[in-house]
């Protein structure tokens, strides 16, 4: 009985294990499912994220059509697709070349888009550019450009591909975002702006397009990055402002995000928010108790400014 009562708890445990991680490959499955022969559109499909969600939905067996600024590395990224997967439960995925933040052509790409397959069921909205430094050293040029490629870009392409969706009664639109879509940080003042911007066209979209059944989803993971970061030793410890987005630097692996985009579309969220407990909690405390939020902004600014001039 003693021996009985020692194991109980570990094989309990195991058990549970055993449960949850089946119920997640049943669900993964699904996903991949959910995609199957479904015709996808990537933007920037040849960065690192969109290089993991073409191999995730390629290999769900979804009809893609790759998006990107440089042919050679778009038939690098066709290449490697259909390098490792079974071709005969798989699609050879289209390519079109698309500058995201050049809006003259973009009607135009849409067009080639369509005529790929006749329609779009997913649009993947993942084109983005960043840009980072103080208010008054960026020129207005450079807001523009960044407006251009993370808002007025993706608002243009969805909007051609729009009434392709809306006259077959079906359709969704995923927009990759950012966790500065809902909170800015300093130094980042033109790449916030265009990702709340973003986030406040989609968010009525997805409002409008509920009579027509087509869903509108946002990502908003924290910096994708290809690595996870470790922190850097030094004093920074001690900084409220450090302490406070300190794990908003770690980032997330484009894998992470990409397998997230999956579950997604499978199971048509309307929102998620990829991010580790403090930063999700910065969104919620910029919500419920902006001064403090402010508070917490000044305080790292100013320490900022000390470090550099000791």
């Amino acid at each position: 009985m003693g021996i009985f009562s020692v194991l109980a708890l570990p094989l309990l445990l195991l058990g549970i294990s055993g449960i949850i991680y089946i119920y997640q490959s049943v669900r993964w499955l699904l996903s991949k499912s959910a995609v199957q022969n479904k015709v996808v559109v990537i933007t920037d499909a040849i960065s690192g994220l969109g290089k993991e969600c073409s191999r995730v939905f390629h290999a769900g067996g979804a009809r893609l059509v790759l998006c990107g600024r440089t042919w050679e590395k778009l038939e690098a990224l066709y290449d490697a697709l259909i390098s490792v997967t079974d071709p005969s439960m798989t699609y050879a995925p289209k390519l079109i070349l698309l500058d995201i933040s050049d809006i003259s052509c973009i009607r135009d790409v849409a067009k080639e888009i369509l005529n790929c397959y006749g329609c779009v069921d997913i649009l993947i909205n993942n084109a983005s550019m960043k840009v980072k430094g103080a208010v008054q050293s960026i020129s207005l040029e450079l807001d523009k450009k960044i407006m251009d490629a993370n808002y007025f870009g993706p608002i243009t392409l969805t909007k051609a591909i729009l009434p392709n969706m809306i006259s077959r009664r079906t359709g969704q639109i995923v927009l990759i975002n950012s966790i500065q879509g809902k909170i800015g940080i300093p130094f980042r003042a033109a790449y916030a702006a265009s990702k709340h911007a973003a986030v406040g066209f989609f968010d009525c979209l997805r409002a409008e397009m509920e009579e027509f059944d087509i869903s509108v989803s946002t990502v908003n993971p924290t910096f994708i990055c290809s690595y996870h970061r470790q922190p850097t030793p030094g004093n920074w410890e001690a900084s409220i402002w450090k302490f406070f987005f300190r794990k908003v630097s770690y980032g997330v692996h484009p894998v992470e995000v990409a397998e997230e985009v999956l579950r997604t579309v499978s199971r048509k969220k309307q929102e998620v928010l990829m991010a580790n407990p403090i930063p999700r909690a910065a969104v919620y405390i910029r919500t419920f108790f902006p001064e403090l939020f402010f508070a917490i902004v000044a305080s790292g600014i100013r320490e900022k400014l000390k470090t550099e001039e000791e």
